[in-house]
């Protein structure tokens, strides 16, 4: 991923992701950053770590961009983003906008993977399940998601959960017809929702025809959005992912 400027590289380490990012971070190459860190969260990885050795910095402004995608990975999958190798100028400036208040730095990757993830294992903070396009599948995902719930402690949030991710899997069966990867993510708070598809477009809110954003029983995105702290959409190159948290 790249545009004048600013190159975003992604590795994967383990259940981690580290994104090293190199150039000058600006606010018209935030893009980069921005869909380099999307990308990953599609993956729904365990931790996000930035590896900013060789970023430098067009306008402390163009750091703006860091809480707010942290806040994002907080709200779903429900996993920190935080920040390794920061040069000094880097970090003078980082702190002249108060993004450290936000986000932990660690003087290296190895430092920041070591970090405690809550002591969970990525089976024991997800449960998955892969479906095809068929009626059942809104059962299915309903069952995956109150087993969930049970596991994990979160059963005063259950017939909340089990209704959005009806409404995620309905949307699915009547407007991509795909195949769909239903995935509950827990963290110390929230219960996280997502369903994957490989159907083109994107749901919205709002516009018309109503019955584009409403499932056959009147509801759909409405309800998820009503019903959740935070819901959203995120392209990945065969599809999208639609997520959803549910708050204790």
């Amino acid at each position: 991923m790249r545009a004048e400027g600013l190159r975003a590289h992604v590795e994967r380490r383990g259940d981690a992701a580290v994104v090293c990012l190199s150039g000058v971070l600006g606010v018209d190459t935030s893009p980069v950053l921005r869909s380099a860190v999307l990308a990953c969260l599609a993956a729904e990885p365990s931790v996000i770590v930035l590896e900013v050795a060789g970023l430098r910095l067009h306008d402390d402004v163009a750091l703006t961009v860091l809480p707010a995608l942290a806040r994002h990975a907080a709200a779903w999958p429900g996993i920190a983003m935080v920040l390794a190798a920061v040069p000094a100028p880097l970090a003078a400036a980082l702190d002249r906008m108060a993004v450290t208040h936000s986000m932990r730095a660690f003087p290296t990757i190895d430092a920041a993977l070591a970090m405690p993830h809550d002591g969970r294992g990525p089976a024991d903070r997800q449960a998955t399940v892969s479906l095809p396009p068929l009626l059942d599948a809104t059962a299915a995902a309903r069952h995956l998601v109150a087993r969930a719930c049970g596991r994990w402690g979160f059963e005063n949030v259950r017939d909340v959960a089990e209704l959005v991710v009806t409404e995620l899997v309905s949307n699915v069966l009547r407007h991509a017809g795909t195949k769909m990867d239903v995935k509950a993510t827990r963290d110390h708070r929230c219960l996280h929702i997502s369903v994957r598809d490989r159907g083109a477009g994107m749901p919205h809110l709002g516009g018309h025809p109503a019955d584009e954003i409403l499932s056959e029983d009147g509801r759909g995105l409405l309800v998820v959005s009503a019903l959740t702290r935070a819901w959203g959409c995120i392209p990945v190159p065969d599809g999208k992912v639609v997520w959803a948290t549910v708050g204790q």
